[in-house]
Protein backbone atom coordinates (compact mmCIF):
# COMPACT_ATOMS: atom_id res chain seq x y z
CA UNK A 1 0.00 0.00 0.00
CA UNK A 2 1.49 3.33 -1.03
CA UNK A 3 1.89 5.90 1.72
CA UNK A 4 0.52 9.45 1.41
CA UNK A 5 2.53 12.42 2.67
CA UNK A 6 1.35 15.97 3.34
CA UNK A 7 2.32 18.16 0.43
CA UNK A 8 4.21 21.44 1.00
CA UNK A 9 4.08 24.13 -1.64
CA UNK A 10 6.39 23.98 -4.64
CA UNK A 11 8.23 27.10 -3.51
CA UNK A 12 8.88 25.48 -0.11
CA UNK A 13 10.11 22.24 -1.70
CA UNK A 14 12.50 23.82 -4.20
CA UNK A 15 13.76 26.87 -2.34
CA UNK A 16 14.05 25.63 1.25
CA UNK A 17 17.23 24.16 2.76
CA UNK A 18 17.46 20.77 1.01
CA UNK A 19 16.78 18.05 3.57
CA UNK A 20 13.90 15.65 2.98
CA UNK A 21 12.30 12.44 4.11
CA UNK A 22 12.30 9.52 1.67
CA UNK A 23 10.59 6.23 2.44
CA UNK A 24 10.68 6.92 6.17
CA UNK A 25 14.40 7.81 6.28
CA UNK A 26 15.96 11.24 6.56
CA UNK A 27 18.17 12.23 3.66
CA UNK A 28 20.32 15.30 4.26
CA UNK A 29 21.97 16.98 1.30
CA UNK A 30 25.45 18.17 2.24
CA UNK A 31 28.32 19.70 0.35
CA UNK A 32 30.20 17.21 -1.77
CA UNK A 33 28.39 13.98 -0.99
CA UNK A 34 25.13 12.38 0.06
CA UNK A 35 24.74 11.57 3.75
CA UNK A 36 24.15 7.95 4.76
CA UNK A 37 20.50 6.92 4.94
CA UNK A 38 18.78 4.41 7.17
CA UNK A 39 16.58 2.75 4.55
CA UNK A 40 17.54 0.96 1.35
CA UNK A 41 14.41 2.44 -0.24
CA UNK A 42 15.91 5.92 0.12
CA UNK A 43 19.32 5.25 -1.43
CA UNK A 44 20.57 7.55 -4.15
CA UNK A 45 23.34 6.62 -6.55
CA UNK A 46 26.22 9.06 -6.16
CA UNK A 47 27.36 10.08 -9.62
CA UNK A 48 29.81 12.92 -9.00
CA UNK A 49 31.40 15.06 -6.32
CA UNK A 50 33.26 18.37 -6.35
CA UNK A 51 36.80 18.36 -7.70
CA UNK A 52 39.52 20.73 -6.55
CA UNK A 53 40.58 21.24 -10.17
CA UNK A 54 38.69 23.56 -12.56
CA UNK A 55 35.82 21.94 -14.47
CA UNK A 56 33.99 22.90 -17.63
CA UNK A 57 30.52 23.13 -16.06
CA UNK A 58 29.73 24.95 -12.80
CA UNK A 59 26.90 22.52 -11.91
CA UNK A 60 26.94 18.72 -11.78
CA UNK A 61 24.39 16.00 -11.05
CA UNK A 62 25.56 14.94 -7.59
CA UNK A 63 23.08 12.04 -7.29
CA UNK A 64 20.26 10.51 -9.27
CA UNK A 65 17.52 7.92 -8.72
CA UNK A 66 14.94 6.68 -11.21
CA UNK A 67 11.61 6.39 -9.39
CA UNK A 68 8.65 4.09 -9.95
CA UNK A 69 5.73 6.52 -9.77
CA UNK A 70 3.06 3.99 -10.81
CA UNK A 71 1.46 2.52 -7.66
CA UNK A 72 0.85 -0.67 -9.66
CA UNK A 73 3.34 -3.11 -11.16
CA UNK A 74 2.84 -2.83 -14.92
CA UNK A 75 5.73 -3.03 -17.39
CA UNK A 76 5.84 -3.45 -21.16
CA UNK A 77 8.68 -5.05 -23.12
CA UNK A 78 9.79 -4.06 -26.64
CA UNK A 79 9.29 -7.63 -27.95
CA UNK A 80 7.97 -11.00 -26.82
CA UNK A 81 9.62 -11.93 -23.52
CA UNK A 82 8.91 -15.07 -21.52
CA UNK A 83 11.01 -15.37 -18.35
CA UNK A 84 12.28 -18.74 -17.21
CA UNK A 85 10.89 -20.26 -14.01
CA UNK A 86 13.69 -18.92 -11.78
CA UNK A 87 13.34 -15.37 -13.10
CA UNK A 88 9.56 -15.44 -12.71
CA UNK A 89 9.94 -16.59 -9.09
CA UNK A 90 12.33 -13.71 -8.43
CA UNK A 91 9.90 -11.24 -10.02
CA UNK A 92 7.07 -12.50 -7.81
CA UNK A 93 9.25 -12.41 -4.70
CA UNK A 94 10.02 -8.73 -5.28
CA UNK A 95 6.31 -7.88 -5.58
CA UNK A 96 6.22 -8.09 -1.77
CA UNK A 97 9.44 -6.17 -1.17
CA UNK A 98 9.34 -3.28 1.28
CA UNK A 99 11.31 -1.27 -1.30
CA UNK A 100 8.73 -0.07 -3.81
CA UNK A 101 11.45 0.48 -6.42
CA UNK A 102 13.14 -2.94 -6.17
CA UNK A 103 10.79 -4.69 -8.61
CA UNK A 104 11.03 -1.78 -11.06
CA UNK A 105 14.84 -1.96 -11.04
CA UNK A 106 14.73 -5.68 -11.89
CA UNK A 107 12.11 -5.27 -14.62
CA UNK A 108 14.12 -2.46 -16.25
CA UNK A 109 17.24 -4.64 -16.18
CA UNK A 110 15.30 -7.35 -18.05
CA UNK A 111 14.18 -4.86 -20.71
CA UNK A 112 10.82 -3.81 -19.26
CA UNK A 113 9.67 -0.20 -19.52
CA UNK A 114 7.57 1.78 -17.02
CA UNK A 115 4.02 2.58 -18.12
CA UNK A 116 2.53 6.09 -18.47
CA UNK A 117 4.67 7.88 -15.84
CA UNK A 118 8.31 7.84 -14.78
CA UNK A 119 9.97 9.88 -12.08
CA UNK A 120 13.52 11.08 -11.54
CA UNK A 121 14.96 12.38 -8.29
CA UNK A 122 18.23 14.19 -8.81
CA UNK A 123 20.51 16.54 -6.91
CA UNK A 124 22.14 19.49 -8.66
CA UNK A 125 25.30 20.85 -7.06
CA UNK A 126 27.22 24.08 -7.66
CA UNK A 127 30.85 22.93 -7.81
CA UNK A 128 32.25 26.33 -8.83
CA UNK A 129 33.45 29.25 -6.70
CA UNK A 130 30.69 31.60 -7.89
CA UNK A 131 26.92 31.73 -7.54
CA UNK A 132 24.91 30.06 -10.29
CA UNK A 133 21.25 30.34 -11.20
CA UNK A 134 19.09 27.60 -12.70
CA UNK A 135 17.05 29.39 -15.36
CA UNK A 136 15.07 26.56 -16.94
CA UNK A 137 14.54 22.81 -17.08
CA UNK A 138 13.61 21.28 -20.45
CA UNK A 139 12.99 17.83 -21.85
CA UNK A 140 14.57 16.40 -25.01
CA UNK A 141 12.44 13.46 -26.16
CA UNK A 142 12.17 11.03 -29.06
CA UNK A 143 8.66 9.57 -29.10
CA UNK A 144 6.77 7.06 -31.23
CA UNK A 145 3.99 4.48 -30.93
CA UNK A 146 3.76 2.58 -27.61
CA UNK A 147 5.70 -0.64 -27.23
CA UNK A 148 3.82 -3.81 -28.15
CA UNK A 149 5.74 -6.67 -26.54
CA UNK A 150 5.11 -8.76 -23.43
CA UNK A 151 3.06 -7.10 -20.69
CA UNK A 152 3.42 -7.67 -16.96
CA UNK A 153 0.05 -6.33 -15.88
CA UNK A 154 -0.99 -5.14 -12.42
CA UNK A 155 -2.58 -1.67 -12.65
CA UNK A 156 -2.60 0.77 -9.71
CA UNK A 157 -5.37 0.55 -7.14
CA UNK A 158 -4.89 3.97 -5.57
CA UNK A 159 -1.99 5.92 -4.09
CA UNK A 160 0.10 8.88 -5.20
CA UNK A 161 3.73 9.94 -4.91
CA UNK A 162 4.81 13.53 -4.48
CA UNK A 163 6.70 15.26 -7.29
CA UNK A 164 7.76 18.87 -7.86
CA UNK A 165 7.45 19.26 -11.63
CA UNK A 166 5.78 17.29 -14.41
CA UNK A 167 6.28 17.13 -18.20
CA UNK A 168 3.48 15.97 -20.52
CA UNK A 169 5.44 14.49 -23.42
CA UNK A 170 2.28 14.35 -25.56
CA UNK A 171 1.92 18.14 -25.45
CA UNK A 172 3.11 20.18 -28.42
CA UNK A 173 5.56 22.07 -26.21
CA UNK A 174 6.20 20.18 -22.94
CA UNK A 175 7.04 22.50 -20.05
CA UNK A 176 7.85 21.80 -16.38
CA UNK A 177 4.38 22.16 -14.92
CA UNK A 178 3.72 22.64 -11.21
CA UNK A 179 0.76 21.60 -9.09
CA UNK A 180 -1.90 24.22 -8.57
CA UNK A 181 -5.09 23.98 -6.53
CA UNK A 182 -7.03 22.02 -9.16
CA UNK A 183 -4.23 20.17 -10.96
CA UNK A 184 -1.12 20.73 -13.05
CA UNK A 185 -0.49 24.23 -14.35
CA UNK A 186 -0.51 25.06 -18.05
CA UNK A 187 2.64 27.18 -17.76
CA UNK A 188 6.24 26.55 -16.79
CA UNK A 189 7.34 26.97 -13.19
CA UNK A 190 10.42 28.77 -14.53
CA UNK A 191 8.27 31.48 -16.11
CA UNK A 192 8.26 33.22 -12.73
CA UNK A 193 10.93 31.40 -10.67
CA UNK A 194 14.64 30.57 -10.76
CA UNK A 195 16.86 28.63 -8.36
CA UNK A 196 20.01 30.28 -6.97
CA UNK A 197 22.85 28.01 -5.80
CA UNK A 198 25.78 29.37 -3.81
CA UNK A 199 29.18 27.65 -4.13
CA UNK A 200 28.93 24.12 -2.75
CA UNK A 201 25.14 24.30 -2.40
CA UNK A 202 22.86 21.48 -3.59
CA UNK A 203 19.19 21.29 -4.54
CA UNK A 204 16.94 18.23 -4.79
CA UNK A 205 14.36 17.92 -7.60
CA UNK A 206 11.59 15.36 -8.10
CA UNK A 207 10.48 15.44 -11.74
CA UNK A 208 8.03 13.18 -13.56
CA UNK A 209 7.11 12.70 -17.20
CA UNK A 210 3.91 11.19 -18.56
CA UNK A 211 2.93 9.96 -22.01
CA UNK A 212 0.63 7.66 -23.93
CA UNK A 213 3.43 6.91 -26.43
CA UNK A 214 6.85 5.29 -26.14
CA UNK A 215 9.45 7.96 -25.38
CA UNK A 216 13.18 8.04 -24.80
CA UNK A 217 14.10 11.30 -23.13
CA UNK A 218 16.68 13.34 -21.27
CA UNK A 219 16.28 16.41 -19.07
CA UNK A 220 18.28 19.54 -19.88
CA UNK A 221 19.00 22.31 -17.38
CA UNK A 222 19.99 25.86 -18.39
CA UNK A 223 22.46 27.30 -15.87
CA UNK A 224 23.59 30.94 -15.73
CA UNK A 225 26.92 32.09 -14.28
CA UNK A 226 28.43 35.54 -14.84
CA UNK A 227 26.15 36.26 -17.81
CA UNK A 228 27.13 32.98 -19.48
CA UNK A 229 24.56 30.20 -19.92
CA UNK A 230 25.64 26.56 -20.05
CA UNK A 231 23.49 23.44 -20.39
CA UNK A 232 23.56 20.33 -18.21
CA UNK A 233 22.10 17.05 -19.48
CA UNK A 234 20.46 14.73 -16.94
CA UNK A 235 20.05 11.13 -18.12
CA UNK A 236 20.29 7.52 -16.95
CA UNK A 237 24.05 7.06 -16.79
CA UNK A 238 24.55 8.13 -20.40
CA UNK A 239 21.40 6.39 -21.68
CA UNK A 240 17.98 8.01 -22.08
CA UNK A 241 15.15 7.42 -19.64
CA UNK A 242 12.34 5.29 -21.11
CA UNK A 243 8.57 5.27 -20.62
CA UNK A 244 5.71 3.85 -22.70
CA UNK A 245 1.97 4.08 -23.10
CA UNK A 246 -0.15 1.01 -22.39
CA UNK A 247 -0.98 -1.28 -25.35
CA UNK A 248 -3.99 -3.58 -25.40
CA UNK A 249 -3.38 -6.67 -23.22
CA UNK A 250 -5.32 -8.82 -25.70
CA UNK A 251 -2.90 -7.91 -28.49
CA UNK A 252 0.29 -8.67 -26.54
CA UNK A 253 2.46 -11.62 -27.66
CA UNK A 254 2.62 -12.71 -24.00
CA UNK A 255 0.67 -11.51 -20.96
CA UNK A 256 1.49 -11.95 -17.25
CA UNK A 257 -1.21 -10.41 -15.05
CA UNK A 258 -0.94 -10.34 -11.25
CA UNK A 259 -2.98 -9.51 -8.17
CA UNK A 260 -6.74 -9.38 -8.78
CA UNK A 261 -6.06 -9.12 -12.51
CA UNK A 262 -4.99 -12.76 -12.79
CA UNK A 263 -8.03 -15.06 -12.38
CA UNK A 264 -5.79 -18.13 -11.92
CA UNK A 265 -3.51 -16.91 -9.11
CA UNK A 266 -5.28 -13.86 -7.67
CA UNK A 267 -1.77 -12.85 -6.65
CA UNK A 268 1.47 -13.72 -8.43
CA UNK A 269 2.38 -12.88 -12.01
CA UNK A 270 1.54 -15.88 -14.19
CA UNK A 271 0.98 -16.33 -17.95
CA UNK A 272 -2.52 -16.24 -19.43
CA UNK A 273 -3.77 -16.41 -23.01
CA UNK A 274 -3.83 -12.78 -24.25
CA UNK A 275 -6.49 -13.21 -26.95
CA UNK A 276 -9.11 -14.46 -24.47
CA UNK A 277 -8.11 -12.32 -21.51
CA UNK A 278 -11.05 -10.47 -19.94
CA UNK A 279 -10.06 -7.96 -17.27
CA UNK A 280 -13.69 -6.96 -16.66
CA UNK A 281 -15.17 -10.29 -15.61
CA UNK A 282 -12.48 -11.57 -13.27
CA UNK A 283 -13.16 -14.07 -10.50
CA UNK A 284 -10.79 -12.77 -7.79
Amino acid sequence: MRRHHPKPSLRQRLLRKPALVVGGALLTVVTGTIAAVTSDAAKLVVLASPSPTPIAKPVVVAALKVRDLDPGDTFVFPTAYRPDAATLRKINTLRDSSDMDELAVLMRSLGGVDVHTLGTRFVLENVSKLDVRLLDLRVSADCREPLGGTIFYSPPQGGELLVDLSFDLDARHPVPRFMEKYGWSEKSWFDTQTVLLAPGEQQVFDVQVETGRYCEYRLVADVLQKQKTVTLTIDDGGAPFRVTGMPSPREAPALYPASIFNPDTCGDFAPVEPSTYDEVNLRC
